[in-house]
């Protein structure tokens, strides 16, 4: 059944994807962000840290099935550099929606986009639901908040709220910013004889879980539809790859000697060893399972970074 659904975040990497995946399921489509085409109709820019710019976005929307809140600063380093701001944002932000669609919108669904950085460094692997939150940047903390006020109001009956907990997640259109974007982008470069060929990494020794962006938005589509109100899902892969596999794995994609060089300003501090989910909740409720393969998200990136330099070639 069509739903008219409203996007926060949707300039994002992921809210882009979103926005296109439901679109073509015949649902209407709504999207927010700081900024927006002023020009589309089903478009306005909106700043959730401010109370008021959340009530004249939610009423404007009119009448809405669902909510998907992805808005939110994620980029650990940003977080810390102003952890006021990634509050106001992430936090706040999360409760302004919240008691906005409480009064415009009563019998609406929300999907709260959490984050597996709320567990911080694991006490067991997989991670589950059950796994305790250990937050270790301000981001994390963030999003704790956000994530625990979502279930009290959840659990008060106030509003349909479904939390969602994804793990990393990477594909075409993700900023050179996160590691294995940025790995793609700077092979693709030196590849096309834009750069040097050193390739500057951080930690190379954490294992990571990741998925592709295409699996998490079709994750966030059956949650909609077939997430239990009040309950809490993990997103992940239930893999682990360290940081140097992937690395060798793109490595061995492309023509190209390169030398690798340690960049200190993209080690992270607190670095946990391995994080690894369990989906295993997740598709019990909803039978969503991974479909991208690593290999398929590597060789992605790749040819979107390869595609992105040659339009500036053409274009230049």
């Amino acid at each position: 059944m069509a739903k008219r659904i409203l996007i926060t975040g949707a300039q994002g990497f992921v809210g882009q994807k979103l926005c296109a995946y439901l679109s073509e399921q015949g649902h209407t489509v709504l999207y927010t962000d700081t900024e927006v085409n002023e020009e589309d109709p089903n478009a306005r820019a909106c700043n959730v840290a401010m109370a008021s710019s959340v009530d004249a976005l939610i009423e404007w929307a009119g009448p809405l099935d669902a909510v998907i809140h992805l808005a939110a600063i994620t980029f650990v380093p940003d977080a810390q550099a102003n952890p006021t701001r990634v509050m106001d944002v992430n936090f706040l932000g999360t409760m302004h929606l919240i008691e906005a669609m409480k009064h415009y919108i009563p019998k609406a669904r929300m999907l709260f986009v959490s984050t597996s950085e709320v567990y911080g460094p694991p006490r067991y692997l997989p991670i589950d639901e059950k796994h305790p939150f250990n937050p270790t940047n301000p981001y994390a903390i963030s999003k704790v908040a956000a994530d625990h006020y979502c279930a009290y109001v959840a659990k008060a009956g106030e509003l349909d709220i479904v939390r969602m907990r994804p793990f990393n997640h990477s594909g075409p259109g993700q900023a050179d910013r996160f590691v294995l974007s940025s790995f793609a982008h700077q092979l693709a470069a030196i590849e096309a004889g834009h750069q040097e060929p050193v390739l500057e990494v951080g930690n190379l020794e954490a294992a990571r879980d990741f998925m592709h962006v295409d699996d998490v938005v079709r994750a966030y589509a059956l949650a909609l539809e077939y997430g239990e109100s009040g309950e809490v899902y993990n997103l992940g892969s239930g893999e682990s790859c360290t940081i140097q596999s992937a690395l060798d794995a793109l490595c061995s994609k492309v023509n190209v000697s390169v030398t690798i060089k340690r960049d200190p300003a993209r080690m992270r501090p607190l670095a946990v060893p391995e994080i690894c989910a369990s989906h295993l909740y997740f598709t019990e409720c909803c039978g969503w399972k991974p479909e991208k393969t690593f290999d398929e998200l590597l060789d992605d990136l790749l040819t979107y970074w390869r595609e992105v330099l040659h339009a500036v070639e053409e274009t230049g």
